[in-house]
């Protein structure tokens, strides 16, 4: 557990990095301003402006959380294939199904001259035959009516909870692609603000509906890489305060979860062909102790291993086998991860 001060710092520097690259964060969507005036020029004077000037796969795919990258992890990469002067955009769909629980995600993003890169998605989180258990848990009789625990009753099987993350990331450094001399990588700096419908459900649990989310990703891509095939290795810090990227809110109960925790995450991948990439993702997770115990709020580092096939720059489909650990209790939650992304 970090104290606050140190928890804090990861925060205040990408904060400070997002506001030299001009970067509005008070809102997601504000984050469009000064990009779009200080290229404004170079951007309606280009013939192809709505355009997809860099190769296909430099997008990367799309994470459950909107952002460009792989399926749970997001790479320094920027969304879409526009390259300087250019926008791309991109729109998808995420399924992952467990034997207790079943995501849906789905959102679009806007790539803008390869620099700047905006998203919205919305996530739906099944707690399958979990539900009532919870409720019990948190000491709300089933089905009562107006209990906070349940909001009426909503916690039965089946019942899902919803957020919604608005996302902006900005590259400060590097490409990687002209970069192919040089060990240096593709530096990013993000931000995810968390919204949980679910606002009586995450009282219940003590914790906040909202919240935000930092991001510091390094991304490298070697064009002769492993065995000769292009090869790419992101480093992601996570500065969050998540319990379970937000399906459970935001910090804790208890003063000691209040503080940002710092959270590796890494991706690698292999690119067979120039249109087939295999790899591997790693993310962890903060451990805050919510109002069901011990055991129900143990959460476990995300893990997967995914083909992606990209026959084009407007589409690409991820398969994944999906290693998600522990959630409300109940261990070795693994399971099938499919995506689509597709791009214009």
């Amino acid at each position: 557990m970090m104290k606050k001060n140190q928890g804090n710092a990861l925060a205040r520097v990408i904060q400070r990095a997002m506001l030299g690259s001009s970067v509005a964060m008070a809102c997601g969507m504000g984050a469009l301003v000064m990009p779009i005036s200080a290229h404004a020029t170079g951007f309606f004077s280009h013939k192809d402006l709505f355009g997809q000037g860099r190769p296909a796969g430099t997008g990367g795919v799309t994470t459950i959380s909107g952002a460009g990258g792989g399926g749970v992890v997001p790479w320094a990469l920027i969304s879409g294939y526009g390259a300087s002067g250019q926008i791309g955009f991109t729109a998808f769909y995420t399924n992952f199904t467990t034997a207790n629980y079943v995501g849906n995600a789905y959102g679009v993003s806007a790539g803008i001259s390869n620099r700047v890169e905006v998203s919205v998605a919305q996530q739906n989180f099944s707690l399958g035959n979990t539900g009532p258990y919870l409720a019990n848990v948190l000491g709300a009789p089933y089905g009562q009516p107006g209990s906070p625990a349940n909001q009426g009753g909503i916690l039965q099987d089946n019942a899902a909870i919803n957020q919604d993350i608005v996302g902006v990331k900005v590259r400060v450094f590097g490409n990687t692609i002209y970069q192919q001399h040089t060990w240096m990588p593709q530096i990013s700096v993000g931000a995810q603000y968390h919204h949980n419908e679910d606002g009586a459900l995450m009282t219940a649990l003590g914790t906040k509906a909202s919240g935000m989310s930092y991001y510091l990703a390094l991304t490298k891509v070697w064009m002769k890489g492993l065995f000769g095939h292009a090869t790419l290795l992101d480093f992601t810090l996570d500065a969050t305060r998540a319990n379970y990227n937000g399906l459970f809110g935001f910090q804790g109960p208890y003063s000691s979860d209040t503080s940002y925790h710092y959270e590796p995450e890494v991706s690698a991948g292999i690119f067979l062909n120039p249109k087939v990439v295999v790899g591997g993702e790693y993310r962890s997770m903060p451990q805050n102790q919510l109002n069901v115990g011990p055991v129900l709020s143990q959460t476990s580092a995300w893990k997967d291993v995914y083909v992606a096939y990209i026959p084009n720059k407007n589409l690409s489909l991820t398969f994944a086998y999906a290693m998600l650990g522990h959630i409300s209790g109940v261990p070795n939650n693994n399971g099938l991860y499919a995506s689509l992304t597709t791009s214009f």
